[in-house]
């Protein structure tokens, strides 16, 4: 008897499956995009087998985009043509990883030339002088580790998460991220650990990074109207951020180290839709797990006198 011939089961296109709207609705960017991101990963990539259902490396693209569009498994693969939640899982790793490979390109710190063109266009927005990047720390959140450090992941809102570092340009991109740090970490030991605080005390960087702040009276209260109007941009670039990638706002059930590379990776696509002219989706108000951190410890001398001296300096009448 000759072999049964094997057959090969089909799985549905939702490039072609669905209108425009709904595939933006349901991976919250246009079909172009999705279409552009396959290209690049494509090489990245190579098809995934499963028992004569190999799963293309545009339908890989398309499952891990749909699961940082939403964060859920099992509602969402039904529609990607039933792809189990193990095999899911696999797939969304795997890509992210790819996505990440990619980091160096799409976020860059600017260079000098940069700098002085993010000085004059956070100027012009907030009126606060020097500025090349706004820094602040952001809670993704994370299912509870089953590790003996389990509990350093808790943050004061009483949830698991990351404690994540970004530093946004003028255009509500990322020119810094760092995603590794436990959720109990306070944002300040994250940015004195960080290579880009290295980077600016050996002086490689003329200007300032905008972050939390709280003062008062005269020339300190126009001071904090700029310092308050200017870093709100990167406020709004989290904001822009969660809301195009649900996953960020849902429970990423990962271990915390594949977490870290999912944040990794929508940033990324973050950068490469901005830069490739995807709109923004309308700002979603939810309540975040941002947490709003307590002072570590008293200000620096000098830093206080550097800060009095900056506030006289320009914001005196």
């Amino acid at each position: 008897l000759l072999p049964a011939r094997r057959i090969l089961l089909d799985r549905s296109d939702p490039l072609n499956q669905f209108d425009e709207i709904t595939f933006r609705d349901r991976f919250r960017m246009h079909k172009e995009n999705a279409l552009e991101i396959i290209t690049l990963l494509e090489p990245r990539l190579s098809s995934l087998s499963q028992r004569g259902r190999p799963v293309s490396n545009q339908l890989q693209v398309l499952i891990t985009l749909r699961f940082l569009a939403c964060g859920i498994f099992h509602r969402e693969t039904g529609d990607l043509c039933g792809v189990s939640e193990p095999t899911v899982c696999r797939i969304v790793h795997k890509v992210c990883s790819a996505i990440c490979e990619l980091r160096s390109l799409y976020i860059k710190f600017p260079d000098a030339a940069g700098q002085a063109n993010y000085k004059v266009q956070f100027y012009e927005y907030g009126h606060f002088p020097g500025v090349i990047g706004c820094i602040d720390g952001c809670h993704v959140p994370i299912k509870c580790p089953s590790t003996p450090d389990a509990e350093e992941y808790r943050n004061r809102k009483n949830c698991f998460s990351i404690n994540v570092q970004g530093v946004c340009t003028p255009n509500l991109e990322f020119s810094n991220i760092v995603a590794r740090w436990k959720g109990a970490t306070h944002d300040s030991r994250i940015f004195l650990n960080s290579s880009l605080c290295a980077q600016f005390e050996s002086g490689q960087h003329s200007g300032l990074l905008l972050g939390d702040s709280g003062y008062g009276q005269t020339e300190q209260q126009r001071y904090n109207r700029a310092h308050i109007r200017t870093r709100g941009m990167i406020e709004r670039m989290f904001g822009v951020w969660k809301t195009r990638f649900q996953c960020l706002r849902n429970t990423i059930r990962f271990k915390p180290r594949r977490c870290c590379k999912v944040i990794i990776a929508t940033a990324v696509l973050h950068n490469y839709l901005k830069q490739h002219g995807c709109p923004d989706l309308p700002m979603e108000d939810q309540d975040d797990a941002d947490v709003p951190m307590v002072a570590e410890a008293a200000n620096d001398q000098r830093g206080l006198a550097h800060r009095a001296a900056f506030t006289v300096q320009h914001f005196s009448i």
